[in-house]
């Protein structure tokens, strides 16, 4: 065997105590993008209710709002697992469907931002406003 480096000679020859204290120990954390879906509930109905001003809207149309909303969550949900898998991911049209993601996750940060109003129409379907 050869002879030990100088460096590891003082490093076992230090106290532990001191090294420990020399070094700070980082552990890393792993990102979670957990959706507070109660807060962006009520920030979409928000927007909502500002959007009708005193004609209100009713409760379907709330819900109508937060479906959406939830669907463009679980859709990105989704889109990340058919992207694991390549084969999967050509034959569900996952290029199509990032894009209409995409879309509507812009949407959704402009709502949660501020900068968009939501309303549904009669047909049912949702619509954006730019906010005054």
């Amino acid at each position: 065997m050869g002879r030990r480096p100088k460096a590891a000679t003082e490093a076992a020859a230090a106290p532990i105590e001191a090294t420990a204290a020399a070094v700070p120990i980082v552990r890393r954390r792993r990102r979670s993008s957990i959706v507070d879906h109660g807060a962006q509930t009520a920030i979409l109905i928000d927007s909502l209710l500002h959007g009708r001003g005193a004609a209100g809207a009713s409760q379907e149309e709330a819900l109508a709002v937060v479906n959406w909303a939830r669907g463009v969550h679980s859709e990105e949900a989704e889109l990340k697992t058919l992207t694991t898998r390549v084969r999967r991911a050509k034959a569900l049209n996952a290029p199509e469907r990032q894009v209409v993601l995409d879309l509507n996750k812009a949407l959704l940060s402009g709502v949660l931002a501020g900068s968009l109003i939501v309303d549904v129409t009669e047909s049912g379907s949702v619509a954006f406003k730019q906010a005054t």
